[in-house]
């Protein structure tokens, strides 16, 4: 079976979600068209065709890239196209408007996005219920996307297939040895996070609930990994608040599972999320965590059981949290042992090829 995926630019969690399918369906050839950004991540693992699309919309540019993506698929002959996010969706639905040889999968990463205005939301709603329409298959991440795609939709086109993770890659790591490797005193009390760092990712207000708890756990520590166009700024503005060392900003790293065996908890106070592969990692390392109460992180975080749900944007409330963790230790371990065991039999990366794989399959059948 041949597969051509159209992907989106992309770092961090839709990254990792497709190494993994790559991982775990080696037999099928699966084709990448992708921004050349990518080659690296997906180096050796798949056949790569540079595919360049712009973030947000660029007639000219979206245009070009429907038009090279026509040729490519006319060329490789795939039995099925999967776009992975909704500008590659976008793009796929627009290379496929004059031209259907191949069955289109879409799979939807992220919530879906409204206009800020009444003419916003129904200029959104139109291109979306007409790109939806023309899809054969679309794989949602989570039920709270779902719910959002099938007011477009028949329910009947709709899969829900949750993010999967190796739960074993985040055992067995030596807490002190990763505390030595993110300079963090061994008395440390450590709260991590790991993010794309955009304003939806909420870590401005990560940033004031730390300067919070810093005023009552003097050995306060915060630990933030990733990159993104608001690095700059979230540095200068926790230089603001008195924090600059009490923090490290890591960048991107490729060793996450280590760095997660030296931090007590896990805190994201995203604004909105698809299914956030972060929470499931730091779950699978036995850690509690402090999210937003948004629909799909209640998909996996079950309040007072796995950690805590916090308003977004609301600091106060996740320092309280985070200091009722620390305060309770025995209460953040059994969180911890319980997010692993959830980890392991609801969102495990096998069932999520599996369920992958057999969509691929029926999709081709005559």
């Amino acid at each position: 079976m041949k597969i051509v995926w159209v992907v989106r630019p992309a770092e961090g969690g839709i990254v990792q979600h497709l190494q993994h399918l790559l991982d775990g369906i080696p037999d099928f050839e699966i084709v990448l068209a992708a921004p050349s950004s990518l080659l690296q991540s997906f180096a050796g693992k798949r056949r790569f065709i540079p595919l360049e699309l712009a973030d947000g919309l660029s007639f000219s540019q979206d245009y070009a890239a429907a038009r090279r993506l026509r040729r490519i698929l006319k060329r490789e002959k795939a039995q099925i196209v999967h776009a992975h996010g909704l500008k590659a969706a976008l793009i796929t639905a627009s290379a496929l408007r004059f031209f259907r040889s191949c069955r289109f999968l879409f799979t939807a990463h992220n919530v879906l996005p409204q206009g800020k205005s009444v003419f916003g939301r129904c200029g959104y709603s139109l291109i979306q219920r007409w790109m939806l329409n023309g899809m054969d298959t679309i794989i949602s991440v989570s039920e709270a996307v779902r719910s959002q795609i099938v007011r477009h939709v028949p329910a009947a086109k709709v899969v829900t297939i949750h993010n999967g993770i190796a739960s074993h890659r985040f055992q067995g790591h030596s807490p002190l040895e990763s505390r030595r490797l993110q300079n963090l005193p061994e008395q440390a009390q450590v709260v991590g996070t790991v993010a794309r760092l955009i304003p939806g990712k909420g870590i401005n207000t990560l940033l004031e609930s730390v300067s919070l708890v810093s005023k009552i756990v003097p050995a306060l520590r915060l630990v933030v990994v990733g990159d993104g166009p608001e690095r700059e700024r979230l540095e200068k503005y926790s230089r603001g608040l008195g924090l600059e060392k009490r923090i490290n900003f890591l960048g991107w790293r490729e060793d996450v599972p280590q760095l997660m065996a030296a931090w007590d908890c896990f805190a994201l106070p995203s604004l909105n999320e698809g299914f956030n592969l972060s929470v499931l990692e730091a779950m699978a390392s036995k850690l509690p965590v402090v999210v937003s109460n948004l629909p799909s992180l209640r998909e996996a975080v079950v309040p007072g059981r796995s950690g805590f749900l916090i308003s977004p944007g609301n600091a106060p409330e996740l320092a309280a949290a985070l200091l009722q963790l620390f305060k309770e230790p025995g209460r953040a371990k059994a969180m911890g042992e319980f997010n692993l065991a959830r980890v392991k039999t609801e969102f495990g990366e096998e069932e999520m090829v599996k369920k992958t794989r057999a969509l691929y399959e029926g999709l081709t059948k005559p």
